[in-house]
């Protein structure tokens, strides 16, 4: 066999396929899967395609399929023939340009067809640089009609990767029809989270994806805007008829066309009317059970909606009575929360937010009568730090019914049971709940001395001991000082600086500070700390380290990092340049850090160190979103390919700047 184009042009072709995909795992793993479904649906058989992932013992990637199978000319034209496809006139059926049948050669120097139709079987090895191998040719066979395609693959570093793609991949197609190793892949496609044709659920990294005949399209961003403003959902996948879209030539993308964007205003017209009908089944079931109806909702729109969706505007309050323990936001100084008895009437969770909320609801059972819960604040910090409930079921009784209320807390005659039973909550007997409390009761400081950690020298080991005053001053070492009492056997504070941390318990500063004159408090002598640290550190620097230090910054760092890849590309006279470079320069200073940087500022954010820079870098941040809103859909795990629009979105969209009527009001 062999290929049909001259060897020079063929090979100038082979060069173009290997160019051709963004992802080649992705395209190797879709491209084979896709092939094998369809072959199976011909044939007319039910069984699953199933697919190998690689290991590290057995590094190939193999598809079977049950389809007819293919004869020794077949075989030729579709592996070894150059833009022929056995799709072109199809209407369902992805492909038509004779490349993914070749896309293993992306990813390897050569892949094994193993394939019998009819009796006969055809075994061939297709290669890169075309010296294909005939091993079988139509030889006689009494296996049964199919094919399977093997690709060796490298997977130092890349097994995971695999994993995901072919899970992926095979989660495109309905449920049964793809057995990764054997076991079934959850399908994105059919059941509770689409409403018509439109899925309630994020694929992937892919804020909006395009699902066409067991293939997943990246959306771009003409589909994204329409999508997410038709169905206010923060993620979706939108199923379209095969053939009623254009895509890139990889089968990567969907491209922005008139057919495709009809063929994608046709899909949300149906979800638009399929979505009245749930708000108002939703809406009607509400009135009666509003337990299920936020339960149906949660099981439709899952984490990808907006409270507006859907709305179940319900919730549950404490019974008067019950004993139910409610914890403050934690202390900034103490990191613990302050537990109280939580009044009649005060709301536990709304509908909508119920499932979050019960993560954070402790419930012990067979409380006896007329004994509260006491004496659990340790345990709570130490065990169950999240934890805002404690709720006591009384001895012989199974559940607590929390009071439903509708809008303006009207009474609806409706309750929410909570049991050791409901999903989400973390539960004691009340035999376990004493044993635990028990143990964790906090010490009282002891009055012989202060409870001290030590850093003899820089760079040393941190000691614990309890000292006098007198004995501390006899160190010569310098002192700082806290309230309360030490929390674990080593304090990160300290670090590994020479010092001696003294926890004063209950005790006032006084008596130690009549033994040790320049004893400071922490925060002093943690700023005094970093000012000497930081004293060859430029404004920059600081701003930058500052922003690095934050763990919760996500979304700021993202468009950080926006603008550092858009300021060499945004006009001269474009209205937000100035602030974009400003950005730039902060993210290219960030991405230059030290370690001893990150360590440094760390230690001194607690301090409130970098607060003027946060605030600053804060209202840019916030100033960019403003004036290009859909960077609100820009998620921590964005893809490459979603973030390469986002930047072509600030470059070429012109700002949605405020006006002056905006302003003055903002003013106000």
């Amino acid at each position: 066999m062999a290929s049909r184009v001259d060897p020079e042009g063929a090979r100038r072709m082979m060069d173009i396929l290997i160019n051709l995909y963004a992802d080649r795992r992705l395209a190797v793993v879709r491209e084979y899967v896709s092939n094998a479904v369809d072959a199976t649906r011909v044939a007319g058989s039910t069984d699953p395609v199933q697919v190998t992932s690689p290991t590290e013992l057995e590094p190939n990637f193999i598809v079977t399929d049950a389809g007819i199978g293919m004869s020794a000319a077949e075989v030729e034209a579709t592996f070894l023939a150059f833009a022929a496809s056995t799709k072109r006139d199809s209407n369902d059926q992805i492909g038509g340009l004779g490349v993914g049948a070749k896309s293993a050669l992306t990813v390897a120097e050569s892949f094994l067809v193993d394939t019998i139709k009819d009796g006969r079987r055809t075994l061939v090895r297709a290669a890169r640089d075309l010296t294909h191998q005939v091993l079988l040719a139509d030889a006689p066979s009494d296996l049964p009609n199919g094919t399977t395609i093997t690709v060796a693959v490298e997977v130092a570093g890349q097994l995971d990767k695999w994993n995901t793609v072919i899970r992926e991949v095979a989660s495109a197609h309905p449920e049964g029809t793809v057995l990764v190793d054997g076991k079934p892949v959850a399908s994105l496609s059919g059941g509770l989270r689409w409403v018509g044709p439109v899925g309630c659920l994020r694929a992937g990294d892919r804020t909006v994806a395009v699902l066409s005949g067991g293939t997943l399209f990246d959306a771009v961003p003409e589909v994204v805007n329409r999508v997410l403003a038709a169905t206010r959902l923060q993620a979706a996948v939108i199923e379209l008829p095969i053939g009623s879209f254009d895509h890139t030539p990889s089968r990567e993308s969907v491209v922005a066309t008139e057919r495709t964007l009809s063929a994608v205003d046709a899909a949300l017209e149906t979800f638009a009317q399929v979505y009245g009908d749930l708000e108002e089944k939703v809406a009607t079931l509400a009135l009666t059970d509003v337990h299920a109806a936020a339960t149906l909702r949660a099981s439709i729109l899952g984490d990808v909606a907006r409270a507006d969706l859907l709305p179940v505007p319900f919730h549950a309050v404490v019974p008067a009575g019950s004993g139910v323990r409610h914890g403050s936001d934690k202390g900034r100084r103490t990191n613990r929360r302050r537990w109280k008895i939580a009044e009649a009437g005060e709301v536990v969770f709304t509908a909508l937010g119920a499932e979050r909320v019960l993560k954070d609801v402790v419930v012990v059972t067979d409380v006896p009568a007329r004994r509260g819960l006491r004496s659990f604040a340790t345990l709570m910090a130490e065990t169950h730090a999240e934890a805002r409930w404690v709720v006591p079921i009384v001895e012989g009784s199974d559940r607590l019914d929390l009071p439903i209320l509708g809008e303006g807390d009207t009474v609806t005659g409706q309750v929410w049971p909570i049991s050791a039973d409901t999903p989400g909550v973390t539960v004691y007997s009340f035999t376990e709940w004493l044993s635990a409390t028990t143990t964790k009761r906090a010490p009282r400081s002891g009055l012989s001395g202060y409870e001290t950690r030590m850093v003899a020298t820089d760079g040393g080991p941190q000691t614990r001991q309890t000292l006098t005053g007198a004995e501390i001053a006899a160190l010569g070492l310098p002192v700082w000082y806290v309230e309360g009492d030490p929390r674990y056997s080593h304090d990160s504070r300290l670090d590994s600086s020479q010092a001696v941390a003294v926890y004063l318990g209950r005790r006032k500063p006084g008596p130690l500070l009549a033994a040790v004159p320049e004893a400071q408090p922490y925060h002093q002598w943690a700023r005094a700390r970093f000012d000497t640290e930081s004293a060859g550190w430029t404004d920059i620097e600081r701003i930058a380290a500052a922003v690095d230090v934050q763990p919760y910054w996500t979304g700021d760092k993202m468009r950080l990092a926006l603008a550092t890849d858009a300021v060499a590309r945004i006009a001269p006279g474009h209205p937000l340049r100035e602030m974009v470079v400003r950005l730039a320069e902060i993210e290219t200073a960030r991405r230059a850090l030290s370690a001893d940087h990150a360590t440094v500022m760390a230690r001194a954010a607690v301090l409130g160190v970098g607060s003027d820079a946060l605030t600053e870098v804060r209202q840019m941040t916030t100033a960019l979103n403003k004036a290009y809103p859909l960077l609100d859909h820009m998620r921590s795990n964005v893809s490459e390919f979603d973030r390469r629009q986002f930047v072509d979105y600030i470059v070429h969209t012109p700002p949605r700047l405020p006006t002056a009527d905006n302003a003055s009001a903002n003013a106000a």
